[in-house]
């Protein structure tokens, strides 16, 4: 059923430009159905004439209700769809900046939907065990292929994101990896990947890692924010 009301809702303008044109058209055969049956002379003729005209008035009232019902849908029924019924909405934003991750289900790219302040050393957002990085912990060494573990599942879940910092002045965040599907749907009771990255590919040093968690409207909770060091 929402289904329904989403594709009303979708293509409601052809939906009443169809309508419109049949009413026209039926409004016609009407109006021609009338003035026979008033210029009937025979009853036969008459009887026909008011036949045509009682069809043609039905189709025509008939159009009239569909038209109603879709202004209706369209503005009451699908306003008041929950989130979750709707489609999620996909921002895209070039990946070209870091290279594609190992993992099934990764994207081509997404844009934090909120303002997020690139400001790093804060780790409170990870407190939030709807959208958290378990592993690797804050402060840990790596080397090679790091897999990132931990709960991306908040309520209306549209996508996730991990991105890493340089922690210079002119540093900003780029993506390792991004996907649409829950992290951790039920219960948290083993570690699920969130994604990988190749940290062969950066400069070894410092760097802050987050995680950007994103609803459907467009909403994020505070980022979990990680300090790495990668090692040679």
């Amino acid at each position: 059923m929402e289904e329904v009301l989403l594709f009303i809702e979708e293509n409601q303008t052809w939906i009443f430009l169809v309508l419109v044109i049949l009413g026209v058209i039926y409004l016609r055969f009407t109006i021609i159905a009338f003035r026979e049956m008033r210029s009937a002379i025979y009853g036969l003729e008459r009887e026909r004439a008011v036949a045509r005209l009682t069809r043609s008035g039905a189709s025509l009232a008939l159009i009239a209700a569909v038209m109603v019902a879709t202004f209706i849908i369209v503005t009451f029924a699908t306003p008041a769809l929950p989130a979750s019924a709707r489609p999620t909405p996909i921002p895209t934003v070039s990946f070209l900046t870091t290279p594609q991750q190992e993992g099934g289900g990764d994207v081509d790219g997404f844009a934090t939907a909120t303002s997020i302040s690139s400001g790093v050393g804060d780790s409170s957002g990870c407190l939030n065990p709807l959208a958290t990085i378990l592993s690797p912990a804050d402060n840990d060494s790596l080397s090679g292929v790091v897999t990132f573990t931990g709960a991306a599942n908040i309520p209306g879940f549209a996508f996730y994101k991990i991105e890493y910092n340089d922690l210079s002045s002119t540093g900003s965040w780029l993506a390792i990896s991004a996907n649409t599907t829950r992290v951790c749907e039920d219960t948290c009771e083993e570690e699920e990947v969130l994604g990988n990255w190749d940290t062969s590919l950066v400069t070894p040093g410092d760097y802050a890692v987050r995680l950007v968690v994103t609803d459907t409207v467009g909403n994020a909770p505070m980022p979990c924010q990680i300090q790495l060091r990668v090692i040679p």
